[in-house]
């Protein structure tokens, strides 16, 4: 086996050619999935994974020999490329497709042409991960030599940042067809530089872009980092450990708000539960939070503290120039899908703060704009928006708003909440410092503070027998004794008290929702409701 990863690491174009003589005799349509399972067998181990060299900013498309065996970290950003028409074998007999080099133009007019041998191959167009937080990356891996080309870069939703982006050309169906945009996946194959493939019949000027051919894929998890629900290694301690973490979110993000961080963590690691009847993951609005006056697009700390322990986080920074300009969804324009700050992987967390809002119109691209962000909000879709028609793709997002207001602009979240910092001398620094002057805990319990949320957000509790009664007396009580002039507690809000409890038990890795944990979700909407 060490022989043909050796084998496959340095010439995967011959090692592809050997395996088509070998299965020859086979019917043609059968080969891309032999391909696939032999690749898949050789690097089956982690050991052996780890030894295929990484495509990433590090090690940009232009650092490698052309036909190099690469790995690619990545998120299916367009699936509407038009396919690719390959001939299967070669007029000498040999291996055709997975761009093997002197691989001729498909003859038009030739009597010794065999159209069996025409096969087509998905083209996809995909990009490094968005919003990935740099412990995600390998720590090995180093600063990028140079920045590299950004090839299409109206197909990566993050404006002016650097990233990767490559054309899949995939010949194997069942790797193809359950592809969705905004999926993570490992892509393993053979690097080249090729033409891009385009819906438009012909290019007036061919565009050579980065292209995988590629070998086998696999799923990337929403977390990124595999992770586990419950944790067995943070059990012992996990009531001190989530303290602490709250205590550590407050102190370095919120200007010591306990309160606040308590939710904070709890939207973060929510999820979508179900589409039908709908639960979605707990938006929120931390209200009261001071701009920047030097810069009113700078960054909070909360920001960077929350990329210290969640894998997937993006800052929407919301002016009027920004909402009025651009689109915030996918759009296709001339046959080619531009992406927007809304096409993220499912599980991102999006931090948007209203700091730089100040007085003017909102045009209409901009009401399209804050319109996506509050269906997404809502119902958790996003519309791809093409000439004749729209298309709308389930996501699952987490939406942070922070606001200087008492209730944000332009959204409405299921959660509002005022900030209370716990010291006011030098807030607005506070609230706004660089990532160089948060304390970072150290290295072994930040570690353990990752495993939590990431097991938190793939957590599932269920209702504990005991409790069901419990809810249905707390639900009469409350609808008697609220006063007149109250808002009347009603089954939505009973809901929402129902995803609390529930995320409180995820963050405790339980997997019951007790009465006790019922009881302190319920203390958590008093104070939250007190200070309000």
């Amino acid at each position: 086996m060490s022989s043909n990863i050796s084998d496959a690491l340095q010439n995967p174009s011959k090692v592809l050619s050997d395996l088509y003589q070998q299965h020859s005799s086979l019917p043609l349509h059968t080969f891309p999935a032999t391909v696939t399972a032999h690749f898949t067998h050789i690097f089956q181990s982690q050991h052996a994974l780890e030894q295929i060299p990484a495509l990433d900013l590090h090690h940009p498309p232009e650092s490698f020999p052309p036909r190099s065996l690469v790995a690619f970290n990545c998120m299916v950003q367009d699936t509407s490329l038009s396919q690719d028409l390959y001939l299967g074998v070669k007029p000498d007999g040999s291996c055709g497709g997975w761009g093997i080099e002197d691989n001729p133009a498909l003859p038009v007019a030739d009597d010794k042409f065999d159209h069996a041998n025409l096969r087509e191959a998905s083209v996809l167009w995909a990009v490094s991960i968005p919003g990935l937080s740099d412990w995600c990356h390998d720590a090995k891996a180093g600063a990028p030599a140079q920045p590299p080309v950004l090839h299409q870069p109206h197909k990566y939703p993050l404006l002016d940042v650097a990233h990767v982006g490559v054309q899949l050309k995939i010949y194997d169906e069942n790797i193809a067809r359950p592809l969705r945009t905004t999926d993570l996946l490992s892509f393993v194959g053979i690097l080249t530089s090729e033409a891009i493939s385009s819906n438009v019949i012909e290019l007036s000027h061919p565009i050579t872009v980065p292209t995988l051919h590629v070998l086998f894929a696999t799923p990337i998890m929403r977390t990124i980092i595999p992770r586990s629900f419950p944790e067995p290694s943070i059990l012992s301690d996990i009531d001190s450990l989530r303290t602490d973490l709250v205590d550590w979110v407050a102190e370095e993000g919120l200007a010591g708000d306990r309160l606040t961080a308590e939710w904070v963590l709890l939207s973060a690691i929510s999820r979508t539960r179900s589409r039908q009847p709908p639960i979605m993951p707990l938006s929120l609005t931390v209200t009261k939070f001071p701009s920047c006056p030097n810069d009113p697009n700078a960054v909070p700390a909360l920001y960077h503290v929350l990329s210290q322990i969640f894998p997937l986080v993006v800052t929407l920074p919301l002016a009027l120039d920004t909402l009025n300009q651009g689109a915030f969804y996918p759009v296709s324009k001339d046959e080619d899908l531009h992406s927007g700050f809304l096409q993220q992987p499912k599980g991102s967390l999006v931090l948007i703060t209203e700091g730089a809002v100040t007085e003017g119109k909102v045009l209409e691209q901009g009401a399209k704009n804050f319109l996506s962000i509050q269906e997404m909000m809502k119902s958790q879709t996003i519309d791809y928006v093409y000439p004749f028609s729209n298309f709308s793709f389930e996501t699952d997002l987490n939406f942070l708003v922070t606001t200087e207001g008492k209730k944000s602009t332009f959204f409405k979240t299921d959660v509002n909440i005022p900030l209370r910092p716990t010291r006011s001398s030098g807030l607005v620094e506070e609230l706004y410092k660089p990532i160089q002057s948060i304390r970072l805990p150290p290295q072994e319990k930040i570690s353990r503070f990752r495993q939590l949320v990431g097991g938190s957000k793939i957590g599932n509790s269920v209702l504990a027998e005991s409790l069901s009664q419990h809810v249905e007396d707390d639900f009469v009580r409350e609808r008697a004794t609220v006063k007149e002039e109250t808002k009347q507690f009603s089954a939505d809000d009973l809901i929402i008290r129902m995803v609390v409890a529930r995320l409180v038990a995820h963050s405790l890795h339980r997997a019951e929702v007790t009465i006790d944990i019922w009881e302190r979700a319920k203390e958590l909407e008093k104070q939250r409701e007190t200070r309000s």
